[in-house]
């Protein structure tokens, strides 16, 4: 039985009764959440309970599809399948210490700080958000860090040396056991290009000769023709040696005097690196 609003009762067939509970409930539905489902069933509420590499973060679906282009939105179209956690909330494989930082800059536009953009940055440049990357790249450290690169494709084998004058180091310490390691680095620049025809007719070209030279060093970085100097490719690797925690000190203790041939010598800089372990 049911009441009008004016009071009078009306008899309801039992057959219409399944209709009004639908209705009911549907309606109480939507006032607590609204959903969308994605092509594999998946509901996608508008409050979105994320688990991004075991932190939890909660945001709005429109946040998420806040730039179409991003694999962000990509994933909460609701053409792709998600997975979830136990509990439900939608798993992202990433750091999850760092994703508050896509979210900041997905609400309000807010970039991280200097100490941890670089990280961010990575995260950006995973998740694809164009306008991220392109606010970050005018961040003193991302755009050092660019240039630094730009640089370094001048230098050839500027990786695989690192990685000997790390091991060398090992070696020694290994065989002469001391808190400090120390080793003869060559650093040079550049030198006259072996294309320079010679002077007077079938006179030889000493660079030829100075290019198959190798100096009394350990390692030895170069030449380049780059406009960054010596002491700009030390730097270099004294940033890349402290990213993996080493505390490099380095003097210049002369140069090569190896005769070369005729009147020319090497003349190359040799650099003493030090090495502490602890």
């Amino acid at each position: 039985m049911i009441t009008s609003s004016d009071g009078k009762r009306s008899r309801l067939g039992m057959e219409s009764l399944p209709h009004v509970v639908q209705v009911l409930d549907v309606n109480e539905n939507c006032t607590k959440m609204t959903t969308c489902s994605n092509s594999s069933g998946q509901s996608l509420p508008e409050v979105v309970e994320l688990n991004v590499g075991g932190v939890h973060h909660t945001t709005s679906l429109s946040t998420l599809r806040k730039f179409p282009e991003s694999m962000l939105a990509a994933m909460f179209s609701g053409r792709h399948h998600i997975n979830t956690d136990k509990n439900g909330r939608f798993f992202i494989d990433r750091d999850g210490s760092l994703f508050h930082h896509v979210l900041n800059f997905l609400r309000q536009g807010d970039l991280p700080g200097l100490d941890c953009c670089l990280k961010v940055y990575h995260e950006a440049q995973f998740y694809n958000i164009q306008p991220m990357i392109d606010a970050m790249d005018l961040l003193r450290p991302i755009a050092g860090e660019k240039q630094k690169k730009n640089f370094l494709q001048h230098v050839p084998n500027y990786d695989s040396n690192l990685h000997l004058l790390l091991t060398l180091a090992q070696q020694i310490a290994n065989l002469h056991p001391d808190r400090i390691s120390r080793l003869k680095v060559c650093v040079y620049k550049t030198e006259m290009p072996s294309t320079v025809p010679p002077l007077v007719p079938g006179e030889f070209n000493p660079c030829l000769y100075h290019q198959k030279h190798m100096c009394d060093a350990s390692v030895t970085f170069g030449p380049w023709t780059a406009t960054p100097d010596v002491y700009d490719l030390i730097d270099c690797i004294k940033h890349d040696l402290a990213e993996k925690g080493y505390e490099l000190e380095h003097r210049c203790i002369g140069v090569c005097d190896k005769h070369i041939v005729g009147q020319h010598y090497c003349k190359r800089s040799i650099f003493e690196f030090k090495f502490k372990w602890w």
